[in-house]
Parts: C-alpha cells; sequence; structure tokens
C-alpha cells in the first residue's frame, strides 16, 4: 500500500469488503446452470422503490431489453430492477420471470384501470456466451430469471466469481475465464458509488507483461498489486487454446453502477456514461464492434435519510459533489471488472463436446488474486 495520492478526493476509497449490496435498499441475486452441459446464468439487481435508472451503450454487439423507457424525458426513469443475464438475446427472456416476481410482490407501475395490476420496468443486458458448456445453445429462461430474483430477497451475502451472469464468461477470446465482480467506493462528499459487472470482453485485463490494465485506477486510490508471471499468456494458452482455436464475436461486459445519491433521469444516465471510461481503463481493446458494452445505472436517494419523511425531496447536489460520484463510478467498475476476473473459479471438469475451458486468472497469478483479496477486504 502506498501513500494516499492528492486527487483522492475526487477518486474516493475502496470500502473494506464493499459491493453494490452496501447501498441501502438494494439487493443482488444469481442463479445459474453448470450441469448437464449447462454454463450460463442470470443476476438480478432488485432496486428499492423510486431508486432512478440510466443506461448507456457503446458496445457494437449490444443485446438489450427496456432501454428507452429509462432514457431521460420519459415517462419515468424509476426502475424495480436491472437484470444482467447470459445467452445472448435468447437469454434476455430472463426479465419476464423477474416481472413475474415483482408482479407478485406488488411491485411495479400500477396499471390504469386494473385495480392490482402491475407493469415492472425490467432493463436488461446480456452478454455472449452460447456454446461455452458443451457446444449447444442452451441459454437462460423466465424461469431463471425467477430464480434469481427469488434468491435476491434472502439478503445473503453477494456471490461473485463464476455465478449468475458471469457463469460463462470469457476474457480475451477464451484465453481466461471470466466471471462476476463487484466493487464500492466512498465518495469525499460520503455517498457509496459501486459496480457489479459480467465481464465476458473480447479484450485483456492485463498487459502482455502482467501487469493490470487497471493498475492506474488502483495507483489514484493509493494501492498497489503485484503483476501476473510474464509468461501468463503461454500458461493460459497450455490450458486451453480457445483464444487460437475460436477467435469468433462472442464477448460482451455489461454492468450496473449504483449510488445512494439522489440523481434525475440525467444525471443518472450521465453515471452509466462516465462508468464506461472505467470499462475502458480495465479492458483493453474495449468498445469493439465484436463486443456489446453496456452499463446501467441506479441512483437510491437513500444516504442521509434517515429520521426523514418517505418522498421528501433531496437537496440538489452541488458540481463538485456530481464530479465526485462520476469518477467514482468509472473507478469502481475497473476494480470490478478486476473482482471479476480474479474471482472466477477453476473450471472443475473436462468441457464435454470439446468445447473450450480457459485457465481462471487465480491459477496464473496465484500471488495477485491473493494481494486483491487482501486490499477488498482492508480497503484503502
Amino acid at each position: 500500500m502506498s501513500a494516499a495520492p492528492p486527487f483522492r478526493q475526487v477518486t474516493g476509497t475502496l470500502v473494506p469488503g464493499g459491493d453494490v449490496q452496501s447501498v441501502t435498499g438494494v439487493r443482488v441475486g444469481s442463479a445459474e446452470r453448470t450441469d448437464s452441459g449447462w454454463l450460463t446464468g442470470t443476476t438480478v439487481i432488485a432496486a428499492p422503490p423510486g431508486a432512478v435508472a440510466g443506461a448507456d451503450v457503446r458496445g457494437g454487439g449490444p443485446a438489450t431489453h427496456e432501454t428507452d423507457v429509462i432514457a431521460p424525458g420519459t415517462h419515468s426513469p424509476a426502475v424495480d430492477a436491472l437484470v444482467l443475464t447470459g445467452g445472448s438475446a435468447w437469454g434476455l427472456a430472463s426479465a419476464g420471470g423477474v416481472q413475474r416476481g415483482l408482479a407478485e410482490d406488488g411491485r411495479g407501475f400500477p396499471a390504469p384501470g386494473l385495480p392490482g395490476a402491475f407493469v415492472p420496468i425490467v432493463p436488461a443486458a446480456a452478454v455472449y456466451d452460447l456454446g461455452r458448456g458443451d457446444g449447444t445453445v442452451r441459454h437462460p429462461d423466465a424461469e431463471l430469471g425467477y430464480e434469481a430474483y427469488r434468491s435476491a430477497a434472502e439478503l445473503a451475502p453477494l456471490r461473485r466469481g463464476s455465478v449468475g451472469a458471469g457463469t460463462g464468461g470469457f476474457i480475451g477470446r477464451g484465453l481466461l475465464r471470466g466471471g462476476l465482480g463487484s466493487a464500492c467506493l466512498r465518495t469525499a462528499a460520503g455517498h457509496l458509488v459501486a459496480a457489479i459487472v459480467a465481464a465476458n470482453p473480447m479484450g485483456d485485463v492485463l498487459e502482455p507483461a502482467g501487469r493490470l490494465h487497471a493498475a492506474g485506477v488502483l495507483a489514484r486510490l493509493g494501492a498497489e498489486l503485484p503483476p501476473a508471471p510474464a509468461d501468463w499468456v503461454e500458461r493460459a494458452l497450455a490450458v486451453s487454446d480457445a483464444a487460437r482455436s475460436d477467435p469468433s464475436l462472442r464477448n460482451t461486459t455489461i454492468a450496473a453502477v449504483v449510488t445512494d445519491a439522489p440523481l434525475d433521469s440525467a444525471r443518472a444516465t450521465r453515471l452509466a456514461q462516465s462508468a464506461q471510461a472505467g470499462l475502458a481503463r480495465a479492458i483493453h481493446p474495449s468498445h469493439t464492434l465484436a463486443d456489446g458494452d453496456t452499463v446501467f445505472s441506479l441512483a437510491t436517494g437513500t444516504a442521509g435519510t434517515a429520521g426523514t419523511d418517505p418522498g421528501s425531496p433531496a437537496a440538489p447536489l452541488d458540481p463538485l459533489t456530481l464530479l465526485m460520484l462520476n469518477a467514482a463510478a468509472a473507478d469502481a467498475l475497473s476494480l470490478a471488472i478486476v473482482d471479476a476476473a480474479l474471482s472466477a473459479a477453476p473450471h472443475e471438469e473436462a468441457a464435454p463436446g470439446g468445447a473450450p475451458r480457459p485457465a481462471a486468472l487465480s491459477q496464473l497469478a496465484p500471488e495477485l488474486a491473493e494481494a486483491w483479496r487482501r486490499l477488498r477486504t482492508a480497503g484503502t
């Protein structure tokens, strides 16, 4: 750990053990299928009532659902849940199961003239992980989405790594295994900004010599992690030659950034846009024609609300506070991508049908993985 740089006031500090569930009212549930040739899953971010959302799509091959309804200027920017899922466009069906669970719980937009009927607003995005299990098309459906939503109500610690939407993730076209990761920062103004990501990018998270692409982000937070071994590429190829034999365009990184700050629709959208810079700092190349990189944002407005009347308007945020939120969104997403890569688990068995089984980064760089675990636990 190095001394804190002077611009740490803008970047924030890493919350020890923090993740998106550190933000009051936000719950996450994941469900996956990993047996009988399956390797895919779904993750649900359940939002507290009144949470305002935004979205930003930068990749050339996105698979998304209900992104237009949360754009600034639409009828209502509030959402009931966000879905990150595997299965490419097929996997977007999982959002229907989440809607069913929300409607059963009385959540959603009240249907005019239909007492007791609700239309839950559930934006979703998917990664391309088709064929990762046994080489066939297997994808999340409404039942898996419902299962993931119900698991969010269990109030359990966030599951990270090879779970949910990150179950079938690859990094660097199969050079490494991807996964689900999360990180949380606290700004100097006291707001929490957290990110959760399903990392499945065409690009790499490591430079050829083994240094994390996100090392600069860590340095601004006053932290330093050791590099992976200089021969990490050769060692990864020794486990799986997927990157050499399967160069097809099967990628995408999808994420959500969550804050307890009160934001309107336009500023929530700006938060998602700012977070995309964090994706670019952690993955190279990013936002390619072969990726569908999509980032959602969620602003709960729960910061400093203890003892206030529900629904009372929040005080407007000053420009410096907004700047801090946007800077922290980018950094939180970079760190969540690092967490996804280093939390991914080694594959337990060979794939049926000859599907690729890439190495987990923790296998190739155990010192790096352990250093990240300690940093994540202790914070900055």
